[in-house]
């Protein structure tokens, strides 16, 4: 799949992409960036693209956190975000696991759409703002990214921090693989200059 000439939405997951994911993100304090996010999430800003987070948050379905430490987690993350002159426009999350329900095993699996690599994710978020997938570039650390991209039908860069592919959950590449986000967002704003 070709990168688009007229980028319009930047969709970045969350863990092992903006922060350090040493295991779920259960609470503020286990919340830190992965160096120069902040700075390349600024870049993006500038660039004048939105920046929507689009992030799997099985921990609420196993009942590890709730709502609420979600929140703070996501207060931290702005906070930090917005020190550097950064922002994400918004935030879209799958708070559901096919085995589990509020902190329950399931009987029976219970699939839904928007966990990726189900691409509802995406849809939900570009639809929000009238952005086409050919509009739409995605980074992600994860195999599950990068096939939620290819259902979705954008461009897929994969980041070697985080899982950096290796998650083994599907047996989808990205269209393309940088060492992390700042350097996929350099790439980005470098070749979308080439093309103008």
């Amino acid at each position: 799949m070709k990168k688009p000439e007229k980028i319009r939405a930047i969709l970045l997951d969350r863990d092992g992409v903006v922060n350090e994911e040493p295991g779920p993100i259960l609470e503020p304090s286990t919340f830190r960036f992965i160096h120069g996010s902040i700075e390349a999430i600024a870049r993006i800003n500038k660039a004048g693209w939105l920046c929507l987070l689009v992030t799997n948050q099985a921990a609420l379905a196993r009942g590890q956190m709730n709502h609420a430490d979600l929140s703070a987690v996501t207060q931290k993350m702005n906070h930090g975000l917005l020190q550097g002159g950064a922002h994400i426009d918004a935030m879209y999350f799958c708070s559901h696991h096919p085995e589990w329900d509020c902190g329950r095993k399931l009987a029976q699996p219970r699939p839904c759409g928007c966990r990726k690599p189900e691409p509802g994710l995406l849809h939900t978020a570009c639809g929000a703002h009238g952005i086409q997938p050919s509009e739409t570039v995605m980074i992600g650390d994860t195999t599950k990214d990068f096939e939620a991209s290819r259902r979705f039908g954008c461009f897929s860069i994969g980041v070697h921090t985080g899982h950096g592919g290796k998650d083994g959950n599907c047996n989808t590449e990205p269209n393309c693989w940088k060492d992390d986000l700042s350097s996929a967002v350099d790439w980005l704003i470098d070749t979308e200059r080439d093309l103008a």
